[in-house]
């Protein structure tokens, strides 16, 4: 492999610049893939594979809640009004019952706090719908109505080979049908998400590492060379040689600790080295300008950035626009669902005039 990555001509988008994405490489980044591997260096987290009944609701229209929940939640609109007749669709869990179960159970196993999410994706997009705005779930419905609620879900399930190729394994053969689709829970923790930091791997060396979070943080600047150190020795130490891919792009979080201790790095993601992955506070045009492989300036090392929001950047004073706000739905929708479904039925009435409205301004 060339370490000199050569100067990259202009061209109509990223695509065209961008190392081709196999359907392998999406695999690989899979959580219950890599999990097994990685599961002393994660949080507690429990994989629980998904039955074809399960993964047929989430994929149907409307959003049915099970019957034994505390919040009941139904936006169907092939249906004018349900009860719980006893059916599986005003309770879709009559479906796949041993699969509730395992769920609530693992719950339970976790503390009965959870963090879900699927293969790739968490619902963060939809916590919105929740009443504390996180994706904290204490019951199944809760799960469910996150995982339908999210436009990231549902990328997992419909579009998680969009823009690969095609390889001559059987990996990378398969459709998003065939894919083993796992429901992946986290026990709760609340992270502080001024130490969360996503690094970024090419011919399995070290480019670059950006905040997560888009905010500034005054106390991370004096501390950047000690949280180099921690993600390079971690990555060193853990993955360089142990990922099936050259390239890839994984997600730390580092506890603030006292300084006599030594600093934990947790695993929280692996995410594929593709157009797909937010590179935040970089472009990708940027990092695949970078040189990779084992370069050297005389004798040492080419040093990797960790790039901050800096305190005059727009990020740090809320310019920008929220993250996942291309997904969320109005303040009047929480409001609707929390006031029961008459309400959630009357604000759907107006939403579609409203959108019937924009739709026919945007023709003229």
């Amino acid at each position: 492999m060339d370490p000199e990555s050569p100067t990259l001509a202009p061209a109509t988008t990223l695509r065209d610049i961008f190392p081709l994405v196999k359907k392998s490489h999406i695999l690989n980044c899979s959580y219950p893939k890599w999990h097994a591997t990685y599961r002393s260096l994660t949080p507690k987290t429990r994989i629980i594979p998904l039955t074809p009944e399960f993964l047929a609701y989430l994929r149907a229209d409307g959003i049915v809640l099970p019957a034994d929940e505390e919040q009941i939640t139904t936006l169907d609109s092939d249906s004018e009004d349900e009860d719980s007749s006893g059916d599986g669709e005003s309770c879709p869990t009559l479906k796949f019952p041993e699969l509730h179960q395992k769920i609530k159970a693992t719950i339970a196993e976790l503390g009965g706090r959870v963090s879900p999410k699927l293969n790739w994706s968490s619902p963060k997009d939809a916590t919105f719908m929740t009443a504390n705005n996180t994706a904290e779930c204490r019951m199944p419905g809760e799960i469910y109505l996150l995982f339908k609620s999210s436009d990231y879900i549902t990328h997992d399930l419909e579009h998680a080979f969009d823009d690969c190729v095609d390889g001559p394994n059987s990996k990378e053969q398969i459709t998003t049908a065939d894919i083993p689709y796992s429901l992946v829970l986290r026990k709760w923790f609340q992270l502080n998400p001024s130490m969360e930091f996503r690094c970024f791997v090419r011919g399995r060396r070290l480019l670059a590492v950006t905040q997560r979070e888009l905010n500034h943080f005054e106390f991370l600047e004096p501390m950047k060379r000690e949280l180099l150190s921690c993600i390079r020795e971690f990555f060193n130490e853990n993955l360089k040689h142990t990922f099936p891919d050259d390239s890839f792009v994984f997600d730390v979080y580092i506890p603030l600790t006292d300084q006599e201790e030594r600093r934990r790095t947790w695993l929280i993601d692996i995410n594929p080295f593709a157009p797909r992955t937010d590179p935040i506070l970089f472009s990708w045009v940027e990092l695949l300008q970078l040189p990779y492989g084992d370069v050297t300036d005389g004798n040492e090392l080419r040093p990797v950035e960790l790039r901050l929001v800096n305190k005059d950047d727009p990020e740090a004073y809320s310019f920008a626009s929220p993250q996942h706000s291309a997904s969320k739905l109005p303040q009047e929708v929480v409001q609707a669902g929390l006031q029961g479904d008459e309400a959630i039925w009357e604000f759907a009435a107006k939403w579609r005039d409203i959108m019937g409205k924009m739709e026919d301004e945007a023709e003229l």
